[in-house]
């Protein structure tokens, strides 16, 4: 619809159109059959039909003149041995103006009750936004408490309590961490939708700061007897980041490859330099694997797999669509190549320095 919104700079009202018209046609009288404007005729119509206060009598009005003026022009300065032909001619070309020009009309207006609709959707889902983001900025706190008073209560008075209350606790503990971890991700969604999300990019060494990752997953990993190894070319790579938010995307990745792999299995996070100004980092794992189907929608909202993770963890189906936002924004490009009972490679490139 963009060749329609740029043609409406150049539409003109029904007068002007029929002046056109007019002049057209005795120009195509005075130049009889040296030179054929038949074209030049379809020109005010078209740009009338695009106008914003256009109506369709006036382009059927534009049309019917448009076509006398041709039949008369026609008819005075060439031959003919009925008077059926050039009668015939005027038809056709009055059902070729009238289409057009309708034609064109009718896409104006499509593409006017789109743009209508799409700013009321837009204005909705700003008011979604704003609302899951007061919500969720009001849920988190309570739950926070109650995270850290049911670990409290783990750690600290584990030999006063009985085997049965501690776990419950520990039940209440992990369900509270885990409703933490979707209220996290419900914010993130809010501000990305609403296009707050802002990074602060800084220049550090990626290396130091992946490890750092891989450290942290792996005591994660460690319930399930996992080892995560990492893959570096280098011993130092100066890259720009956001890093609380690259946290997220490796904290998102490992996540789920610790998640959707089998206890006593291995992890690889492997960072590479395809190119002087790319880094490229994956994440392999030899899980379950995700069929070719589902890989497609993988990285939109709330969206789930078949495959599910090996001991019962929780998915929220919203990690991996952050991922892909963050990444983007870090002017980078988010994938996965996985089949399924064969393992997944997840993987981000992002350039080395922000253009």
């Amino acid at each position: 619809m963009n060749w329609i919104a740029s043609l409406k700079t150049k539409s003109i009202n029904l007068p002007a159109a029929l002046f056109i018209i007019l002049l057209i046609g005795f120009i195509d009288y005075m130049t009889g059959d040296e030179f054929a404007f038949s074209f030049f005729y379809l020109l005010p119509i078209a740009a009338l039909s695009i106008s914003p206060k256009t109506n369709v009598s006036a382009i059927i009005f534009c049309s019917v003149l448009a076509s006398i003026e041709w039949f008369v022009s026609e008819y005075l300065t060439r031959e003919y041995t009925m008077l059926f032909f050039p009668i015939w001619n005027a038809g056709v070309r009055l059902f070729f103006f009238v289409s057009i020009g309708l034609l064109l009309y009718y896409l104006k207006a499509n593409e006017t009750k789109l743009i209508s609709l799409n700013s009321h959707l837009k204005a909705i889902n700003n008011e979604k936004n704003k609302f899951i983001g007061i919500a969720a900025h009001d849920i988190k706190g309570p739950l926070g408490i109650i995270q850290a008073f049911s670990e409290i209560l783990v750690e600290d008075y584990k030999e006063e309590l009985k085997p049965e209350v501690i776990e419950i606790v520990e039940i209440i503990k992990k369900t509270s961490t885990d409703s933490i971890t979707v209220v996290r991700n419900l914010l993130d969604v809010s501000k990305i939708e609403s296009g707050k999300l802002a990074l602060t990019y800084k220049t550090q060494d990626y290396i130091p700061f992946i490890n750092n990752q891989v450290h942290i997953n792996q005591i994660l990993a460690k319930n399930k007897d996992i080892e995560i190894k990492l893959l570096a070319p280098t011993e130092s790579v100066m890259v720009d980041f956001d890093e609380h938010y690259f946290s997220e995307v490796i904290g998102n990745l490992l996540s789920n490859a610790i998640k959707y792999s089998n206890r006593n299995t291995e992890i690889t996070v492997k960072v590479s330099l395809p190119n002087p100004n790319q880094l490229l980092t994956e994440v392999l794992d030899n899980g379950i694997g995700i069929s070719e189907a589902e890989q497609q929608n993988l990285f939109n909202y709330f969206q789930k797999t078949s495959s599910r993770p090996t001991e019962g963890e929780e998915s929220t189906g919203l990690g991996l669509a952050i991922s892909k936002q963050i990444i983007s924004l870090h002017q980078g490009q988010i994938g996965v190549k996985s089949a399924k009972n064969q393992g997944s490679n997840f993987y981000f490139s992002i350039p080395l320095k922000k253009s």
